[in-house]
């Protein structure tokens, strides 16, 4: 029984791993070194989120403004490999992308990022939203209006 229940827990940490393999943004989810220790966030399953025929969301913020370049590096190359998106630029800045990817296992992976500091008039942060589930982006967008 010892056996089995290690085994169940590995392939569901494995799973959680694999939610996000390939994906440039990875480090910054899956608590890996400086990335992860200079963000705030939240990781919400099950009751949470399925109300939006959500399986998965996450969700990290940062005001280390020293990381905003590479932050949007990533964004922009994982968004290279979406299916379908929605962009919007500031000074040639990145100021938000809606991003929706092929489906795994049947369910849409999706990052939503923002960058509020190319505004005077909020927050000087970036935000970056991964999620999984069901909805398609326009779904997801009417939910979350």
């Amino acid at each position: 029984m010892k056996r089995l229940l290690t085994t169940f827990i590995l392939l569901q940490l494995a799973f959680m791993a694999y939610t996000q393999t390939g994906m440039n943004i990875s480090p910054i989810f899956e608590g890996k070194g400086e990335w992860y220790l200079k963000f705030d966030g939240a990781h919400i399953e099950g009751e949470g989120v399925r109300r939006y025929n959500l399986t998965l969301f996450k969700s990290r913020t940062t005001s280390d403004y020293r990381l905003y370049e590479s932050i949007e590096n990533m964004i922009e190359a994982d968004g290279a490999t979406a299916i379908d998106k929605e962009c919007g630029y500031i000074n040639g800045k990145l100021y938000y992308g809606f991003y929706q990817f092929k489906p795994v296992d049947g369910k849409y992976r999706y990052i939503f990022y923002r960058n509020s500091s190319l505004r005077y008039d909020e927050p000087n942060e970036v935000t970056i939203i991964y999620m999984e589930g069901y909805p398609t982006l326009s779904q997801l967008k009417e939910m979350f209006k």
